[in-house]
């Protein structure tokens, strides 16, 4: 299944792709906030080719539809669901930032259909809660700014994120994003923000973008073997250990990998580290 348009049960349009056409086990990568599916194609290429591998756009994002204002972490569930229904087998799910949220979701909702799940630095709701305190809230204001201007190309956006400033270090200085990030990076995120509806940063800026989503409940539901992978907090990562330590006491069959020298983007910024992890914990069940 190269490529597929799938309609969710909500009725929003979902663009789902092949990564790997492996004969062997299939895997589903759920990618973060503001991103796209493409952002898993260098870390899948890592993994073993027997897998068959499959990626999606969420709603508001890449190739996909847009949803109104239906853009809370209980909408994009609706987009998973979709994604292994349209597999039919049981499935591996991989989870980055909010798609690691959505896969512990349907992992819950769908115990039958998700045999094993990695969640890449899901972000707790205690973070969350303090969004306004670290750099990716003037990061999401920058993002809200240039959401879906096509009109702009990918090097024209980069240039503007670059030049946006991140909250005062300890030491009172300020840095820009372009220091922190670099120039790839920008440049790739700069073309996912072309393709993004505006209305999935209002709602994080606006609305309780958590709303309605029980994360202790949906992991204590959880019966699958579970890989973590945790980014350092003092590096962007969005799961201080406190919160890690409570996420995997409420797992089942949790194994967790920290990463103490990279931040939330685990499989972009500690490709190699990360992907070895992962293929020992897929050879492990």
């Amino acid at each position: 299944m190269p490529n597929q348009e799938l309609t969710t049960g909500d009725g929003v349009s979902i663009h789902m792709f092949e990564l790997k056409s492996g004969d062997g086990r299939d895997v589903l990568m759920l990618h973060g906030v503001a991103r796209a599916g493409r952002t898993f194609s260098g870390f899948a290429a890592m993994l073993p080719d027997q897998l068959r591998i499959s990626a999606i756009d969420f709603r508001g994002h890449g190739q996909s539809g847009r949803a109104d204002m239906r853009y809370h972490v209980t909408d994009y569930v609706h987009d998973a669901v979709a994604a292994l229904e349209a597999i039919g087998r049981p499935t591996i799910v991989y989870g980055h930032s909010l798609g690691s949220l959505v896969a512990a979701a349907v992992a819950a909702q769908m115990p039958d259909a998700v045999s094993a799940m990695i969640l890449e630095d899901p972000p707790s709701l205690g973070y969350w809660q303090n969004l306004e305190a670290t750099n990716y809230h003037p990061t999401f204001v920058a993002m809200r700014q240039w959401a879906g201007r096509m009109d702009l190309s990918s090097h024209e956006i980069a240039s503007q994120l670059r030049d946006v400033p991140m909250k005062p270090t300890a030491d009172g200085r300020t840095m820009k994003l372009g220091e922190v990030r670099d120039a790839v990076s920008l440049r790739f995120t700069a073309s996912c923000v072309r393709q993004l509806d505006p209305n999935v940063i209002r709602t994080i800026l606006e609305d309780d973008w958590q709303k309605g989503y029980n994360a202790e409940s949906i992991f204590k539901a959880i019966r699958c073997p579970t890989l973590l992978l945790r980014g350092n907090t003092a590096l962007g990562g969005m799961l201080p250990a406190d919160d890690a330590d409570r996420l995997v006491s409420q797992l089942s069959d949790c194994t967790r990998i920290d990463f103490p020298t990279a931040g939330h983007l685990l499989h972009w910024q500690m490709r190699n580290e990360a992907s070895l992890q992962t293929a020992a914990f897929l050879e492990s069940l």
